[in-house]
């Protein structure tokens, strides 16, 4: 019965031709250890994206809404400069698209640089030693990230450079975009004082200096409270 099972399973044909899904379809040499670390590593903008949904949920906060917002538009930017530019990859096997600008390698550059802005704008004082190796560590995996995109063949060091500097650039200046103009208008509190962002609980730390000191000092102040 067993290898009936088998033999009725071998014989299904799909039904039309089958195609991988290039979003986490990594090509890696099976027996170099160093190419199995960097797929992996290829993969982050992948758990970025998880990241950033589970912040919003958990934390509702808006600076975390816009950073993705920004995310995505950084994306958009890349998709109409790969088709715009039409420059194919270093290797004909491995992906169909464009490589020119790297997306992985823009999607890093962009979120080490917002991210690193956000931390010493929201977070601790620019001599906090937390601060300075939380910036590094940001960095060498961004750097990571972008370097295995040349070890796995899937771009030139030419279209991953022009992809980092192009994320970094527009983290830039969308930070400044989000500060000088939304936050200028009034849009960011309009943007918390609507019915939806209320119903949702919506708050905009970036509002408030120090925000993880401000955080501790109202868990403290709880655990006082409600200590017995």
């Amino acid at each position: 019965m067993y290898d009936d099972a088998i033999n009725a399973k071998a014989n299904i044909q799909p039904p039309t031709i089958l195609t991988s899904l290039s979003l986490t379809h990594v090509q890696y040499v099976g027996r170099d250890i160093y190419s199995k670390v960097f797929a992996h590593l290829t993969l982050s903008p992948l758990a970025i994206t998880c990241g950033y949904i589970a912040v919003i949920l958990t934390t509702r906060d808006l600076t975390v809404i816009l950073m993705l917002a920004g995310q995505f538009i950084n994306e958009c930017i890349n998709y109409i400069l790969k088709r715009m530019l039409k420059q194919g990859r270093p290797t004909d096997y491995l992906g169909d698209g464009y490589g020119m600008p790297s997306s992985h390698s823009q999607f890093m550059g962009f979120f080490a640089t917002y991210l690193i802005i956000l931390m010493y704008r929201m977070g601790s004082s620019s001599d906090s030693v937390g601060s300075h190796i939380t910036t590094g560590i940001v960095i060498i995996w961004a750097s990571l990230v972008i370097y295995s995109r040349v070890r796995l063949l899937y771009h030139t060091w030419q279209q991953v450079l022009t992809g980092t500097f192009l994320g970094c650039a527009f983290a830039v200046g969308y930070y400044f975009f989000t500060q000088r103009f939304l936050r200028s208008k009034g849009m960011q509190d309009w943007m918390i004082d609507n019915s939806y962002a209320r119903w949702a609980y919506l708050v905009d730390r970036e509002q408030m200096g120090h925000v993880y000191q401000w955080e501790w000092d109202q868990f403290q102040q709880w655990r006082q409270t409600n200590t017995p």
